[in-house]
């Protein structure tokens, strides 16, 4: 009886989280309108990294550090150049912006 106990509570801990992420939204958009593009471009440096680059770095399983990034800010993970203060989004629209990157990967 104690085994599946454990062995229950060992498969729900494993249990992948599902992220809440905005539907019916062009995501395009919603960066533009978060003000992204100022700081991003899609294939070239500005004041931080291409978004590009962002989709190589990362994989589904580091949503949350991209994330936590976006939420929290962030500084020192691509040079000492590039520092990211805390942005103002839902924690929606952060994943729902940080799939569209790491996705981005997937259309070049």
């Amino acid at each position: 009886m104690v085994w599946a106990l454990l062995l229950a509570l060992f498969l729900v801990s494993c249990e992948r989280k599902e992220h809440k992420i905005l539907r019916n939204v062009n995501v395009k958009e919603l960066v533009g309108e978060k003000g992204c593009p100022r700081c991003h471009d899609m294939r070239r440096p500005l004041v931080g990294p291409p978004f590009y680059k962002i989709s190589e770095r990362y994989t589904e399983k580091d949503i949350d550090k991209l994330v936590e990034s976006m939420l929290k800010g962030s500084r020192g993970k691509w040079t000492t150049k590039y520092f990211m203060p805390p942005q103002a989004l839902s924690e929606e629209e952060a994943y729902t912006i940080a799939h569209w990157i790491i996705n981005l990967k997937k259309k070049k």
